[in-house]
């Protein structure tokens, strides 16, 4: 399964919209979403709380940690 879906969020006033690829992966989904030209992998993690994963062996410049988190809430409160 992929599917590509937009997550909306708000960030000190302002709306955002990054564009996600859905996929399978293990016993659930991920997420794999363009933070600021950086493909950014938001999976759950042993506790199902969800982790922001960079790819391996990125070593440029971490997307701002308020746009993580925020994208992190939104796809907590879907429930996914």
């Amino acid at each position: 399964m992929e599917d590509v879906v937009q997550i909306p969020v708000e960030i000190g006033g302002l709306e955002r919209e990054f564009e996600a690829l859905v996929q399978s992966w293990r016993y659930g989904i991920r997420f794999i979403v363009d933070v600021d030209e950086v493909q950014v992998i938001f999976e759950r993690d042993e506790a199902g709380e969800y982790r922001a994963v960079l790819p391996e062996g990125f070593n440029g410049k971490t997307p701002d940690r308020v746009v993580i988190e925020a994208i992190i809430r939104v796809l907590e409160a879907l429930g996914s």
